[in-house]
């Protein structure tokens, strides 16, 4: 019962939100505010409070048109950044905070938003985003008896697609975090003998309080085994820039294997995967299942079904990215990214090199 209580939870609270919006009437509903401040992910924090906007009319699934200064915009009003695709603008109602952001982007970045920045937001298509919000709306749980095994709950896996070889890659959520998984995460770790990792989480000055707790990674971290890159979610220019610091270490530290892992082994984790993948001759199809394992373990997202479709979609979009807005195939994925890793990151054709022999 109470599982199925919990899973009634979320719908419950939608048709509040849309009832409440019924209620506010057909009257044309904008708001006007500004930005209160830019966090460090470029997510710009909006000087107006949950409540007063839902009091407006706003709920979540409806579409807005929203002005930032002189960028204009449209957005749905979600809870969370994973409820749009990678890449796409919303406009998010958590708890007391509204902000704008963008899914593994900077919206300040794209919008030129700053604290003080006048901010108009209008109604422009009620539950617009309905559908696509339900296909969207991930569940979590934290709870290790509703997994398969410690390698599911943990988000750990072995990289095998393409020309990697067994035992050289792995990825996980963090085994050096204030979380129930990690130390799953670090028991699997030192189970694979892991020779080196790539945190793209944290500094190393803010990994020292929780490598205390994980000899094995203390031991890597202590050999210089580790390589801390504090790496943002949103793929800016400096985001890129660390990642290429990521690439590196692999090229310069031939070693038997490698793990990667951000917080929860998902995102950044999922965009460098992706990319070693692509660079060892995986497939879109082979990069494409290994990153949407992660929502498999995590969210229970079953393949084939339309949510996991839509969230799939998040690797094309990496590519297209990589290729100036253009499609990515199996015919020029090579090409594409071995262009995004020597023009525009820099690595040498030598460096390249290295990074797949130590991987293959």
């Amino acid at each position: 019962m109470k599982k199925i209580i919990s899973k009634l939870i979320p719908a419950v609270m939608l048709l509040f939100c849309l009832s409440a919006a019924s209620a506010a009437g057909k009257d044309k509903i904008s708001l006007q505010t500004k930005v209160a401040s830019v966090d460090a992910h470029g997510n710009t924090n909006l000087a107006v409070k949950g409540i007063t906007f839902s009091a407006r009319g706003f709920s979540v699934s409806d579409i807005v048109n929203v002005t930032v200064g002189s960028y204009k915009c449209s957005a749905p009003i979600v809870q969370n950044y994973s409820d749009v695709a990678t890449g796409e603008v919303l406009l998010r109602v958590k708890g007391s905070e509204v902000s704008l952001a963008v899914n593994m982007g900077s919206f300040a970045k794209l919008s030129g938003a700053k604290e003080g920045t006048p901010v108009t937001i209008t109604m422009r298509e009620r539950y617009g985003y309905l559908t696509a919000y339900h296909v969207r709306m991930l569940k979590k749980s934290d709870n290790r008896e509703e997994f398969a095994s410690d390698s599911v709950f943990a988000n750990f896996r072995e990289i095998t697609v393409g020309n990697i070889a067994k035992g050289r890659l792995y990825r996980t959520s963090s085994p050096v975090i204030e979380d129930v998984r990690a130390p799953y995460a670090a028991k699997l770790l030192e189970e694979a003998n892991v020779a080196a990792v790539i945190n793209l989480h944290h500094t190393q000055e803010n990994a020292a309080e929780f490598i205390e707790k994980v000899p094995f990674y203390k031991a890597l971290s202590d050999d210089g085994k580790v390589i801390y890159l504090d790496m943002g979610v949103s793929f800016s220019d400096e985001s890129v820039a660390k990642l290429k610091q990521g690439l590196l270490f692999i090229a310069n530290n031939k070693l038997p294997s490698y793990a990667i892992h951000g917080k929860e082994g998902k995102n950044r984790t999922g965009y460098m995967s992706a990319l070693l993948e692509a660079l060892c001759g995986a497939s879109l199809k082979e990069i494409t299942a290994d990153f949407m394992k992660s929502y498999e373990n995590y969210y229970n997202v079953k393949a084939g079904s339309s949510q996991y479709n839509e969230l799939a979609k998040s690797v094309q979009y990496m590519f297209m990215n990589m290729n100036g807005g253009k499609t990515v195939n199996d015919k020029n994925l090579s090409s594409v990214v071995e262009k995004f890793v020597t023009v525009d990151m820099g690595l040498t054709q030598e460096e390249l090199a290295a990074i797949r022999e130590n991987l293959q």
